[in-house]
């Protein structure tokens, strides 16, 4: 069964644009009142449509998701011991520096420079270790808020 009226994709582009339609359906839709009401009910749609307030969730999204999420364990001890054992160490030195500065000044003439090497060493160690605490620390908040 074939029928001499547009086709419903070709009336709802119509009621887009005229301009879309092929001269031979635009010729049709001038003369053909059925078609050209068709073509009116869909204006009527899209200018209801347009009016529709958007789609909103009647409750807070990100509170439920932030509500799910796990704790995260507390902050663990390994970035106080390293901090404490450099500082120790580095308090050792220190001491050790002031009491038998002198003496050793005269005995070993080169060495201070190995003792500040020993800090220097003693700081980058600590500075790494902060360094994987931050990346492993970044890593777990990554695996938390994966959703695969």
């Amino acid at each position: 069964m074939t029928s001499s009226h547009l086709p419903e994709p070709a009336l709802q582009a119509a009621a887009e644009s005229l301009a879309s339609l092929p001269s031979s359906q635009a010729a049709h839709l001038h003369t053909c009142t059925q078609c050209q009401r068709q073509v009116a009910i869909y204006r009527q749609l899209y200018v209801a449509a347009a009016q529709l307030p958007p789609s909103t969730f009647d409750f807070d999204l990100a509170a439920s998701v932030v509500a799910q999420l796990p704790q995260l364990p507390a902050k663990p001890a390994f970035t106080w011991v390293l901090g404490l054992v450099v500082v120790l160490v580095a308090g050792v030195l220190a001491a050790f520096t002031l009491v038998f500065g002198g003496a050793l000044a005269q005995a070993m003439q080169g060495m201070f420079t190995v003792l500040g090497a020993g800090l220097g060493i003693g700081a980058a160690i600590f500075l790494a270790g902060q360094c994987l605490e931050l990346l492993a620390r970044h890593r777990r908040h990554m695996r938390l808020l994966a959703f695969s």
